[in-house]
This record gives C-alpha cells, structure tokens and sequence, in this order.
C-alpha cells in the first residue's frame, strides 16, 4: 500500500474503525519501544556519570586544613580530600598508590624508593614532583612548624632522586613505614614563602591548593571568625579515576541533636559518627547506616606505682573478671561499641584459638581477692588488708579503694559509672575523675599521675603496638601508661616491627597477646565502630575499616549520585 492509500484511510473508515486503527498504531509504537528497550538495556550498562553533589554534617569546625598540622576531626576530613599522599588505604585496608605509581623497599628494611605517577598537578595548575614530597616531610621534621606528624619522621632521610623518583633512608627498619608515606603532600612553590609563624594564620590554612579529588571553592566565615559551611568543587584534573560528584558541602555543628535535626529537614544529606539512639528514627526508605571497623581499644590501665595493690597479680585478674564487657559496650551512648578482651585490634584476626578471654564472673573475682588476704575487717564495702610499706617495712592498713582518671567524654563518663558500680558488686570501692581531653592528656597521662586511667588505644592500618607497650615508651612523649616493662615483650616488640614478614608478623603478635593476657597491666573492655549515615542514592561508598575518621573518604573519588548508561 503506497503512503498516498494509507493517509487516505480516515476518509474511508468509520468512527469505530478509527479508534481502533488508532489503538493498533499505539500498541506496535509501544511494541517496538519496549523491543528496542530492551535491546538497548542488554547492549548497555549503567555506568557513574559527573554530576551531583552531597553534603555532610560535622561536629566542630577547622581551624588549618593542612595535613601537617590537622588536629580535629574537621581537619582531617578535609585535608583528606583536598591533599593527596603518595599512598592510600583501600576499604579492605590494603594499601594502593596515589601520587605514587610504584615502590621498592630494600632487603634490610631501611630504604624505601618511590617513583611518582607522570603528569600530575597541583590545583593551581602548576606540576607536582618529588621536590615537593622533600619539602613536605622536611617541613614536619622542623621543629619550628611543631608538626604532631614529627615523631613519625625522626630518623628518617629523604634525597631526591630526579623530578619523579624519590628515596627515604631509614636509620633502623621499621615494617609500618608505609603508612607514613599516606601523609598529604603539600606544595613547595607556596609553603617555601610562608615562615613557621605565619604557618597556621595565613590564608593558605583555610583556602589551601592541594592536589586531591577536591579543590576548595568557597565558604562562609561568621563575624566572631567561626565557620559555618565549607564547599569543595571536583579536581577535573585529578590523577586517578573520577571524581564523580560535582560538589561536596561540609556543615559545621556544635552537637549530634542539632545534626540529626538537619538531616531530618534535609539541610544535609548525612553525618558520622551517628549514635544508635537517632538510628531507629532514620527513614530507611531514604537512608542507610554503613558501619566500617575502628582499631580503636578502650580500657582500664593499672598503675603500681601509686596504687601498690596492682602489684597483686590476684587483684588485677579480679578486677577482670568483675567487669562485664558485654553491659559496657552496650552502654556507651555513641553506638557501634563491642565488647572486645585483647590489646591488638580484631582485624588482625589474631584472637581465634589464641588467648582466651577472662569472662564475667563476680563469684571467680570474689574468691581470687578473699584467696589473696582481702576482707572487709571494717565492714564498710571495701576489701582491705594489712600490707608491709616497700619503704619503711613497716605494716599498714591498705584499702582496694582507687580513683580512676578519664575524659569527660560521656562515653567514658558512662563507662566509668559502670566500672564502678561493677567493682562495688566486689569489695572494691572507685571514685572517678573526668577532665577536658587537653586538660588529662597535660596533667594526668603526660606526668602518669593516675591509679587507674580509662582510656582508649589508637592503631593505624599497619598496627604497631611498640609504641604503647614497649618499656623504653614508659616516660613522656612515649603512649607506654600502663608503665609495663617486659623483657620478653620488649623483644618480641623489636622483632615485629623489623620484620617484613606478615606471618613473622602475625605470629610474633600472637606471643605477645599470651604476654599481655599473663601480666594483665590492663583490662581491655571494647572497641568501636564507625556508623556513617548516607543517603541510599549515594553510590560507590565502601567504608569497611578505617584507622581514622577521616579514612572513610580515602575513595571519595569513586562515590556518585548521577549515572549514564554505556555500551559494553
């Protein structure tokens, strides 16, 4: 039928016959869409696309966005995306390069050469070399920027090779030493004209060039200097894969109440850590809650030296059985809390078939210290005993009555009122003492002056627990509170930080836990992880472990809300 017959058609058919003519061209239209959909959805897949944007609540606010000198959550987190290091960790913990394209290690450990990735720029435009990576760890070696990097780095010689090859000199191996290479590189052709004293006011501290998957855009500065909102743009120019999202917006909030409230209005999109008691009110319809494992322990540490008790072995393994890990980590009011026995963190997986752990047992703690010569002879609660003076040899009456030291932190504030009402059940009496974090680190941890401190352990991705167990760490700057001196874990200690070996590694830590779980110089109660509220059209997020806070961003590059479909 030619076309001159077919636009003929409605002059000849009826009314009825019209609308079914006209139902019949709409199906075989609809027909044939479906058909070429489907064949186009088989030929393609979907794929990220640039374009969107997220915004993310954060409690307090940045005072210097520079990897050097990042001290507070807000400060990292931004230095994370706006800098670069010539490495990064992966969701899985593994390590990857991202300035860096490759390196070699030496056989004895103690020289590491990296070679750059070709073709790389800071935001400025300008290119980015091994000069650059010299200049910033000389600049964290100076004492005169006051770096808190700087312990990492002492020992440690850098020579520049060419623009593209850079070589760091050891002066004794240390197996861990990749993970310093994560720290953010900063640029020489800006850094190399601010002096130390001008280092933290200049304007590069809040509007610094970097070479990340984030550039800084613009923010806004209240009159009284505070930040209230810091907006990053995408690097178009960045050395890997992406970025995907076209803006992220950083909020800033003075407490969880007030984030939770702008979640809910969407003023944000989401925010970490979120405690569990707003997790049952989120709209799972829009929102998920990602939790990524912390190497973070929390514990009690005993000091002999001011309380001569915990010279008793049976006293600090009662104190252990007393405390009920389970109740503690329920209660800690931030969520993502476990009950975990062990001074290593769990995904070293070195715990399975290893140290068993001392249970709760009120009734095995009861008979350890009755056992010991620990009774109630004044019938006031708490177990005492007559003791003979180290000093003056003489006896004396002596109380398990200790103060215990911690932050004002309401989760340790309410693990403190827990431990004690746990070691009243027992006979031994506790009063607590909680001050600003700056205030106990100064006058309590720094000097040691404390009979029990509760407090928490921090391991990087490359766990190294020398710094906090080793005896030659038992005086100030060394982590050593617990005041533990070992011989046999300080050889133990050596060894694994010189190893290149994992399972040399692994097995040298696991004789160190049958160490520490024979000693006790701590009772180690929980750990935590990192609940991370987002929004479910937020894509290409995998935060499974994190060492900081901050790590959750260590793939930034590879999250995206927008998508386009491709052909295979």
């Amino acid at each position: 039928m030619s076309a001159k017959k077919i636009l003929y058609l409605p002059r000849i058919l009826s009314t009825g016959e019209k609308g079914i003519f006209t139902a019949l061209f709409f199906v075989a239209l609809l027909s044939g869409a479906l058909f070429f959909g489907k064949i186009y959805l088989r030929l393609t897949v979907p794929m990220h696309a640039i374009g969107g944007s997220y915004t993310e609540g954060i409690l307090g606010e940045p005072r210097v966005i520079n990897p050097l000198f990042a001290s507070r959550d807000a400060e990292r987190d931004l230095s994370r995306l706006i800098f670069s290091g010539l490495f990064t960790y992966n969701s899985e913990s593994g390590i990857t390069g991202d300035l860096a394209e490759k390196y070699e290690a030496s056989e004895d450990g103690k020289i590491y050469t990296v070679t750059l990735r070709k073709d790389i720029f800071w935001h400025d435009g300008t290119p980015l070399t091994a000069d650059d990576v010299a200049f910033t760890i000389h600049t964290i070696q100076n004492t005169q920027y006051k770096s808190p990097l700087r312990p990492n780095w002492q020992g440690v010689n850098i020579e520049v090779q060419d623009p593209l090859t850079v070589r760091f000199i050891l002066r004794t191996p240390y197996a861990p030493f990749i993970e310093n290479l994560t720290v953010g590189i900063i640029p020489k052709h800006i850094w190399e004209k601010i002096t130390p004293e001008r280092s933290l006011l200049h304007e590069q501290a809040l509007s610094p060039i970097g070479s990340g998957p984030y550039r800084f855009n613009e923010m806004r500065q209240e009159k009284d200097g505070t930040i209230s909102w810091y907006r990053l743009s995408r690097n178009a120019k960045y050395h890997r894969e992406g970025p995907y999202l076209a803006s992220i917006t950083f909020m800033f909030y003075r407490n969880e109440d007030d984030m939770f409230s702008a979640v809910r209005t969407g003023k944000i999109d989401g925010y970490g850590p979120i405690s569990e008691k707003f997790i049952t009110h989120i709209n799972k319809n829009t929102m998920s809650v990602h939790a990524a494992e912390m190497p973070r322990i929390f514990g009690i540490f005993f000091n002999d030296q001011k309380a001569a008790a915990f010279l008793e072995k049976p006293v600090r393994q009662a104190i252990e059985f007393a405390l009920n890990r389970d109740e503690i980590a329920k209660q800690v009011v931030s969520g993502g809390s476990m009950p975990f026995a062990y001074p290593l963190p769990g995904f070293l997986k070195l715990h399975e078939q290893n140290v068993p752990e001392r249970a709760f047992n009120t009734d095995e703690a009861k008979r350890l210290l009755k056992q010991a010569g620990w009774t109630d002879s004044d019938e006031d609660g708490i177990l005492d005993k007559k003791t003979r003076d180290s000093k003056t040899k003489s006896l004396r009456q002596t109380s398990l009555l200790f103060n215990l030291k911690t932050s004002d932190w309401p989760d340790l504030v309410r693990t403190a009122e827990i431990i004690k009402a746990e070691l009243q059940a027992v006979g031994i009496g506790i009063t607590i003492e909680t001050l600003p974090f700056s205030e106990l680190e100064a006058s309590v941890i720094r000097p040691r002056d404390f009979e029990i401190l509760l407090f928490g352990q921090v391991y990087g991705h490359e766990p190294d627990p020398f710094p906090f167990w080793h005896s030659s760490q038992i005086k100030d700057p060394g982590l050593n509170v617990a005041i533990y001196a070992s011989k046999k874990a300080d050889r133990v200690l050596e060894e694994a930080r010189k190893s290149n070996d994992p399972a040399e590694r692994t097995a040298q830590y696991k004789e160190f836990e049958t160490i520490i779980a024979n000693d006790i110089p701590a009772v180690f109660l929980y750990s935590q992880t990192f609940l991370y509220l987002l929004p479910n059209d937020l894509q290409g997020v995998d935060v499974r472990k994190l060492s900081l806070p901050s790590d959750r961003f260590n793939e930034v590059h590879m999250w995206f809300r927008e998508t386009k479909r491709v052909f295979k």
